[in-house]
Order: C-alpha cells, then structure tokens, then sequence
C-alpha cells in the first residue's frame, strides 16, 4: 500500500491542486493525509472534487487556519476511530485480516502523542508534520536548533515506541525559501512506527518527493512485507525529470 503524507499550505490555490492531482496520478498513493488544507468540506467539494478518491474525512474548525483530510481508495479497509484539528487516527485492515493503526499527525505534542497511543493495541505507524527534528544534522541554517526540543522529541517517540522508518531523498523537507543567509532548512516531514509494524512490513520504504506548491516535500511510505518479493500491481517509484531542476535535489 501506498500513502502519501504533504502539508500542502492551502488547497484553495489552484497551483497545489493541480500539484497534488500530479503526485496522485504519478505515485499513485491508496491514501493520503493532508495538513493545511485551509479547507472545510464544502470548500474540498467546490476545488477539489476530481481527485479520485471515494472516502474521505474533512476536519477543519470554522474561522481558524490548518485543516487536514483523509483520503483513501475505495479497495482499502479503512475506519477511523477517532479526529480533532491535530491529528486522525484510523484502523486498517490489510487483505489477509493482518490489523494495524495509522495516525496522520500536524505538528507534535508529546502530550496528545502520549494521550492517542492509548488508544493503539498493536502495529501502529504514524505519518506527519511534527514541526521538530530529532538531529542538529536535520537543520540547516544560521540559528542553533533547539536541544530541549530535540530532547522531548526524542523521549516522547521513545516511550511511544516509536522509530524512525528512515527515507531516500533530499533529507531536508520543509524550506522557508528565503534567500541568502536568512535560509532555513529542515526535516520536520516524517514516518515512525513501532516494533510490531515494523517486524510486519520490514521492506516499507519512504520517499521525499517534491513539489513547487508548498513550503513542504511531500512523502511517500510505501508499506512491503518481503525485501524479495514487489507486490502484484505496485509501481515503482517515479523520478520526474523536473527535479533536476532545483538546487535541493
């Protein structure tokens, strides 16, 4: 299964819906979640209505910034359990019964982080913006990363049970594209999942794509169960010659 995670920044503009329409029908994603939509669901009805996919949830509070939407195919199992402005968490259930939970996270709290994974009995695998970084690696800019930040980070996808499920790609995945020295570069776009959903699909991989729409890379987790065997109907990742075109590749 393939799932697309992308803080969009606003699916208002026709350019990032067109964007999106692009990276669906390229990469071919069986869910998506998405953060800062900017959109309620009459505002996803009326500019996004031909992205092909027949389920979905819409969260967004009236008058406020963020959004996010859950889209997934109509060939997948899927229940969500429960949502608020931060985050949805849902159930899924593969082909062979095998059950496990994905959450789509914006931005990180340890104490919500904490509060959610009560609500987890087993393989769990979380895609998000956490709007942190675990490394001082994972920041390039004039201004130190926080430590304490880092530190928290770090202690609250540990007692979650939480790993990083690594990535190929340009490393940095969110720019504030300002010029010169006042440039800021990070990972804050990531995939984590704990032992049992890793144990069950230990070939998964991630992908940091690319998009001109966003302040954010979207990324691609592709779930494997056998390094040896490709999946009947999975495509292989698609490079775009495009990206040869910015500096970040």
């Amino acid at each position: 299964m393939r799932m697309l995670s992308w803080n969009c920044q606003g699916l208002g503009n026709p350019w990032t819906v067109r964007s999106l329409r692009k990276i669906v029908r390229d990469q071919a994603p069986m869910v998506c979640f998405l953060m800062e939509t900017h959109l309620d669901k009459e505002g996803y009805e009326i500019h996004c209505k031909d992205i092909p996919f027949k389920n979905k949830l819409i969260v967004k509070k009236p008058n406020t910034g963020g959004g996010l939407a859950l889209l997934w195919k109509a060939e997948v199992q899927l229940d969500v359990i429960n949502y608020t402005e931060h985050h949805i968490l849902a159930k899924v259930v593969e082909e062979d019964g095998y059950v496990w939970y994905l959450t789509g996270f914006y931005g990180w709290a340890e104490a919500s982080q904490k509060r959610i994974s009560s609500f987890v009995d087993g393989p769990w695998c979380c895609i998000r913006d956490f709007n942190a970084i675990l490394f001082s690696s994972e920041k390039h800019s004039m201004h130190p990363p926080l430590y304490k930040q880092m530190e928290e980070f770090g202690s609250a996808l540990d007692s979650c049970n939480l790993a990083d499920l690594s990535f190929h790609g340009y490393p940095l995945t969110w720019n504030n594209k300002r010029p010169g020295t006042a440039n800021t570069r990070e990972r804050l776009d990531w995939a984590v999942a704990n032992t049992a959903w890793r144990e069950k699909f230990p070939a998964s991989t991630v992908c940091h794509l690319f998009s001109h729409a966003s302040d954010h890379r979207p990324i691609l987790l592709q779930t494997r169960t056998d390094r040896g065997v490709r999946a009947k109907g999975i495509r292989g990742f698609k490079f775009e010659e495009a990206w040869l075109l910015d500096e970040e590749c």
